[in-house]
C-alpha cells in the first residue's frame, strides 16, 4: 500500500483575504494554463535541502533529468 503512487497530485492552493487583488488571481490563472500545456516536458524536482519545518515554503530544488 505504501509503494503505491497516486494518480493525481493534487495542490491546494490558499488565498488569504484582503491581501491579493483579482490581478494576482488572474496571473495565478495564465501560469496554471501555461504549465498545463507544458506539463509533458516537466519531468519534476527533487529536495536538495529542507528545513525541519515547512518545507514546502523553503525548500531547495533541482529539476530531475531524465
Amino acid at each position: 500500500m505504501f509503494g503505491e503512487h497516486a494518480t493525481k497530485e493534487l495542490v491546494r492552493l490558499a488565498i488569504p483575504r484582503r491581501v491579493y487583488t483579482q490581478s494576482h488571481v488572474d496571473y495565478m490563472v495564465e501560469v496554471f494554463s501555461y504549465i498545463q500545456t507544458i506539463k509533458m516536458e516537466l519531468k519534476g524536482y527533487k529536495i536538495l535541502r529542507e528545513p525541519p519545518f515547512l518545507r514546502h515554503f523553503s525548500a531547495d530544488l533541482a529539476q530531475i533529468e531524465v
